[in-house]
C-alpha cells in the first residue's frame, strides 16, 4: 500500500525535517545556517510543521542504563480479540512499558520494556501475561539502528 508524501512539503522543509530529527536541540539560527534561511524564516516553517502535524514533538533521548534499567525486552503478547482493549489499558499503566504496538498476524500486542534485571523482567512477563494467551519475550541485546532520520527520499520511496 503506497501513501503519498505530504502535500507542500519542499526541499527546504526535508531538510530542516532531517536537521531536527538529526539532533532536535538545534537552534532557530543554526537551523537556517544549514538551511540557507533566517532564523525567523526556520521559526515560521517549523511552526507550520507543528500545526499540520507533521513535527509531532521534540524529544531527548536517554541511557536507560544509566537510569537503573540496564536490559530492555520485546514482548510479543498473544490474545483473543476480546481482551484486546484490555490489554492495552493495562499496558498503558504499567511505567516500564516504553512503546505498546497494535500488530496483525499472530501476536496481538508488541510491546517494548525497560527494567532493572531478570526478576524484575519476569515479575514484569508475569504481570503483562493474558487471561486466555501466552506471551514470547526476546531481550534486547544492543540496538544497531535506533532513531533513524526519515529523508524525502525515502517518503518518496526512491531509497
Amino acid at each position: 500500500m503506497a501513501f503519498e508524501v505530504k502535500a507542500g512539503l519542499d526541499s527546504v522543509d526535508w531538510k530542516l525535517l532531517e536537521l531536527l530529527q538529526a539532533d532536535a536541540r538545534l537552534t532557530y539560527a543554526e537551523l537556517g545556517r544549514r538551511a540557507s534561511l533566517s532564523p525567523p524564516a526556520v521559526g515560521e516553517r517549523v511552526r507550520r510543521l507543528e500545526a499540520e502535524g507533521v513535527v509531532t514533538g521534540f524529544h531527548a533521548s536517554v541511557d536507560l542504563a544509566k537510569l537503573g534499567f540496564p536490559l530492555q525486552a520485546v514482548v510479543r503478547i498473544i490474545a483473543s480479540g476480546k481482551y484486546s482493549e484490555q490489554i492495552t489499558a493495562q499496558v498503558k499503566a504499567v511505567p516500564e512499558v516504553l512503546e505498546c504496538h497494535r500488530v496483525t498476524g499472530e501476536d496481538s500486542h508488541v510491546l517494548r520494556a525497560a527494567v532493572r534485571s531478570v526478576d524484575h523482567l519476569e515479575n514484569l512477563i508475569k504481570h503483562l501475561a493474558p487471561q486466555d494467551g501466552d506471551t514470547i519475550t526476546s531481550v534486547i541485546l544492543n540496538t544497531p539502528v535506533e532513531h533513524r532520520v526519515v529523508t524525502r527520499e525515502l517518503a518518496a520511496g526512491e531509497a
